[in-house]
């Protein structure tokens, strides 16, 4: 229930709480996730507890009612998850969410949708998606989540209650001159050599990551996209980039770059590290990413 996440994440619960208890929850949500691991059982309590006719926020109330079994057992009518159709959200699955919400509730007073990765719509799909923020009704909660919410439409952003949640599972690290320092070598030796040197570039990079750190290389993988967003800002001739202490070497790199090979190479560590989550063989993830990459450079896609 939701007050699980009372001390991690104070910040949100409160903010959550507030809305709930003022009767002032709003039509829209982003989620910030902030590679939170437990951020969609947040956000399946905070959908529980705006559901409950009675205000419960802990278990010790509400002796596992049947609505939050149907919830979790994704057999509550009035809840609709989005995620990803392969590698994007596609236009039909929004316009299927409206369709079906344009009808009226089978039960229940509140509908409420859920889009995971919410960055991953084609344009089309946050067009409409923009459409539906924009004419919001009364019963009808949206809550979307990402991990990377620079690359949500800015006008999807305007129109939801931003939430950004502590970012747990990191907290212990200090991202120390080491993991940043890897970041940029990493990149620049795949940039330079790439896939001919598939053993070095891997060499470079579990010389300072071990294959089970996970934690640390979720932290690398935001430091190898804060390059690559730097490198489309040169391309694009914009110099007031994120990583300045390796300004020099990010615009050697982008001389040595596409803008659509550099965006596709975006998608590739962004993919490779929401796959972090689901406990894939290290290995095999860094060789994917070295071939993927290196095969941009090499001139087989752009």
């Amino acid at each position: 229930m939701l007050n699980d996440y009372k001390d991690k994440q104070e910040l949100a619960y409160n903010l959550f709480i507030k809305d709930i208890m003022n009767n002032c929850v709003t039509h829209a949500y982003l989620i910030d996730e902030n590679n939170y691991s437990d951020s969609f059982n947040m956000v399946l309590s905070f959908v529980k507890a705006i559901l409950c006719e009675n205000k419960y926020f802990d278990n010790s109330k509400c002796s596992e009612c049947s609505l939050c079994k149907r919830i979790d057992d994704g057999n509550y009518p009035e809840l609709k998850i989005i995620s990803a159709d392969g590698t994007y959200i596609k236009k039909q699955q929004i316009t299927s969410l409206q369709q079906e919400f344009s009808r009226s509730a089978v039960e229940g007073k509140k509908r409420i949708y859920i889009i995971r990765d919410c960055e991953k719509m084609r344009a089309e799909a946050a067009n409409s998606m923009l459409k539906f923020l924009e004419e919001p009704e009364d019963d009808i909660i949206a809550i979307l989540m990402t991990n990377n919410i620079n690359n949500v439409l800015s006008t999807i952003i305007s129109r939801c209650k931003v939430i950004k949640l502590n970012n747990v599972i990191n907290e212990d690290i200090v991202v120390d001159e080491a993991l940043e320092k890897l970041a940029i070598d990493f990149v620049t030796t795949l940039e330079t050599k790439g896939i001919d040197t598939i053993i070095s570039v891997k060499d470079i990079w579990f010389s300072v990551v071990s294959a089970k750190d996970r934690d640390k290389m979720i932290v690398v993988f935001d430091r190898m996209i804060d390059i690559y967003y730097d490198i489309v800002k040169i391309i694009m001739g914009n110099s007031n980039i994120k990583c300045m202490k390796w300004k020099e070497e990010i615009i050697e790199l982008s001389k040595l770059n596409k803008l659509e090979g550099v965006l596709e190479k975006i998608n590739i560590l962004l993919d490779a590290k929401d796959s972090i989550k689901f406990n894939v063989n290290s290995n095999l993830l860094m060789d994917m990413i070295i071939i993927s990459i290196g095969g941009i450079n090499n001139g087989s896609r752009y």
